[in-house]
């Protein structure tokens, strides 16, 4: 009876250490999942923005209706829910910063899409998305170090020229308004600190995303035969 019983319980620790092992083993490609999923959210929430400047330069070059058609607003409501989920798994995490740029990525597609209806609270949306991304830029530089780094200043500046300019048009359209052919340059240099500032910030959470691929060549170059 008693060698029953102990063999019993050998079975059943045998089975309690297989499981406390798979779980082990798996916990870590769930987490990694899961941050190539908040990457990638992050992504699409920084490239939709930086496609918007695009848009508009392909008007102002050979015409079209980007920034009014229906592209532009299916576009700003994917980059507005892919902000939303970058937020949601940031504040899991409880991390301020991608928190941060999550709710930047949130606030300019949905002050864009309000500016018809509620143009003061449109206003200070796109103003908390400006602020937001400076602060998620310097956060990021001052925290890492490398390319990086090199990315949160570029996040940094562009987003604070983008904001600073904004800001100085303004002030100066309320004393004074350029002719049609001098208005294109003041419109230019906001447009081109929002383009560098979303597209340093897609390039920071790249990684997560092409780590997989670049794991999978070196295991391949390990077992290759001929090398």
């Amino acid at each position: 009876m008693t060698d029953t019983t102990d063999h019993a319980g050998t079975t059943h620790g045998d089975e309690a250490g297989r499981t406390g092992t798979d779980e082990a083993v798996r916990a870590p490609v769930r987490s990694a999942t899961s941050a190539r999923w908040a990457a990638l959210a992050a992504v699409v929430a920084a490239l939709v923005p930086a496609l918007g400047v695009v848009g508009v330069w392909a008007d102002q070059t050979v015409g079209g209706s980007w920034t009014y058609g229906p592209v532009a607003r299916v576009l700003g409501v994917v980059g507005l829910l892919a902000g939303v989920v970058t937020a949601v798994l940031a504040a899991r995490r409880g991390d301020r910063a991608t928190l941060g740029f999550g709710l930047a990525a949130v606030a300019l597609p949905l002050g864009v899409l309000v500016t018809s209806l509620l143009n003061p609270v449109a206003a200070v949306l796109l103003l908390l998305a400006r602020v937001l991304l400076v602060a998620f830029g310097v956060v990021v530089a001052l925290r890492s170090t490398g390319a990086r780094r090199v990315a949160g200043w570029s996040v940094t500046v562009g987003a604070g020229v983008w904001l600073l300019s904004e800001i100085g048009m303004d002030v100066l359209f309320r004393f004074w308004i350029p002719s049609q052919e001098a208005l294109l340059p003041f419109f230019t240099v906001p447009q081109v600190g929002q383009f560098v500032g979303f597209v340093a910030a897609a390039l920071l959470f790249v990684p997560p995303l092409v780590r997989p691929v670049g794991t999978g060549l070196r295991r391949l170059w390990a077992t290759a035969d001929v090398r």
